[in-house]
């Protein structure tokens, strides 16, 4: 305090008035008597009086000012921590723990405000002076041990979103801020999770179609761009398919939109089981489906399709919609070495899957005009058989033979015993007619 009081102008400026007083006076009484100097000497008390009376008010008025400072900075103080306790995001002050040699081996938490104690789980008393490697799970607290680290020794702040576990942070995500201080670490964090969860529909709602709940054309376009570079780099194959549904506006036409629809979820539902869960599928629009299969080559692709034509088949014979599905598919391979565009690969694809369909469609016409220009041809009927009298000779034989057998001898004498003559004589031998 004194050596700023000591600094101030108005100090030295009478401490200087006194001193040549002073001297003045000194100088005068050393010419004349001792009684001179004798006489001078009130007015030496006089001066001394004053300089006491000025150097009590300027402490005087020091110590006001270096009073008023202390409030002012205790009124901030006590701002700072209302604000810091009343803010809904989570505040942590750090202290670095160093060792001997100065290097940082934790962190410890000298005040943390109640959502900050909150997101732990915790309470305010139950956190100050702990660590933050005692109160965090080890892959976590190492994670923020080398960020703080890193941060605190380049003087750069941290600012980022993490994703965390609920069972030790009351959060899935958490933003995550942390600013170096003079020793230390002012860290806040705030729940964002609901905007997470929002941003992952919003996300689904622009990648996936709203009906088949596949990808529509923009998340197709994305994952495919991203897989083939991932398949490219890696050397492997991968096949592009082309689907389109047959006759699919005459369902429409016929049965109506809703039965459409139906027929629209079910083949996309066949053509997810169809393919593995690391196959992307996509509806592109209207009757149209999209698959990229990865690490999968030309065999690969007519597997799927064998799969697909099965179940399909399957679909079919159990009724679900009042007429038959039907599905074109075109393919295209893609190699590690082609450079091509996903918009590329498909127009390759979609050029294949047409030309099939054409051919399909020459196949069915001219199956039909075999069939209007085919010769009619007479029903086949089954052979006449004619009946053929047996001479009576014959049947005379075959009479006295029935009588000679005995009645006991096996069922059919007895039978044929009992028979009539004229029965036998009439009985009449089929033979095919000549």
């Amino acid at each position: 305090m004194f050596d700023r009081l000591a600094l101030r102008t108005p100090f030295w400026g009478v401490i200087t008035i006194l001193a040549f007083a002073a001297v003045g006076l000194s100088a005068s009484a050393s010419f004349d008597a001792v009684p001179n100097f004798v006489e001078a000497a009130p007015l030496l008390s006089a001066a001394a009086l004053i300089v006491a009376i000025a150097g009590w008010r300027l402490l005087h008025r020091e110590l006001l000012h270096r009073m008023q400072e202390d409030e002012s900075l205790r009124d901030r103080v006590r701002r700072l921590q209302d604000a810091m306790q009343s803010n809904v995001d989570g505040m942590f002050l750090l202290r670095a723990v160093r060792t001997a040699a100065g290097e940082v081996t934790d962190f410890e938490i000298a005040d943390v405000n109640s959502s900050g104690a909150a997101t732990l789980y915790r309470t305010r008393e139950q956190l100050v002076g702990r660590r933050i490697r005692e109160e965090l799970p080890t892959p976590l607290a190492d994670m923020l041990f080398e960020r703080y680290v890193h941060a605190l020794t380049l003087r750069t702040a941290v600012v980022e979103e993490l994703r965390v576990d609920r069972r030790a942070v009351a959060a899935s995500w958490l933003f995550h801020q942390a600013t170096p201080t003079a020793d230390g670490l002012a860290v806040t964090v705030r729940d964002v999770s609901s905007r997470k969860r929002d941003e992952l529909r919003m996300r689904k709602a622009c990648l996936t179609d709203d009906l088949t709940r596949l990808y529509n054309r923009r998340g197709f376009m994305a994952l495919a761009e991203q897989h083939l570079r991932i398949a490219r780099r890696q050397g492997k194959d991968a096949v592009v398919m082309y689907v389109d549904m047959d006759e699919f506006k005459q369902l429409n036409d016929s049965h109506g939109h809703a039965t459409g629809d139906r027929a629209l979820m079910a083949v996309s539902r066949l053509l997810r089981s169809t393919v593995r869960d690391c196959d992307v599928v996509a509806r592109m629009g209207g009757d149209e489906f999209t698959i990229l299969a990865l690490d999968a080559d030309v065999m690969g692709a007519r597997a799927i399709q064998k799969r697909l034509d099965e179940r399909l088949a399957l679909f079919n014979a159990s009724g679900e919609l009042p007429m038959p599905l039907s599905l074109t598919v075109g393919h295209t391979r893609v190699r590690p070495s082609d450079t091509s565009s996903v918009s590329e690969l498909l127009a390759r694809a979609d050029q294949l899957l047409y030309a099939r369909k054409r051919r399909r469609q020459l196949t069915k016409a001219a199956e039909a005009r075999h069939r209007e220009h085919a010769p009619q041809r007479a029903p086949r009927r089954a052979p006449q058989l004619t009946p053929m009298p047996i001479p009576a000779e014959v049947a005379a034989i075959a009479r006295a033979a029935a009588m000679a057998l005995p009645n006991a001898a096996s069922p059919m004498s007895s039978s044929m015993a009992t028979m009539t003559p004229p029965a036998v004589a009439g009985t009449f031998l089929p033979t095919h007619a000549a």
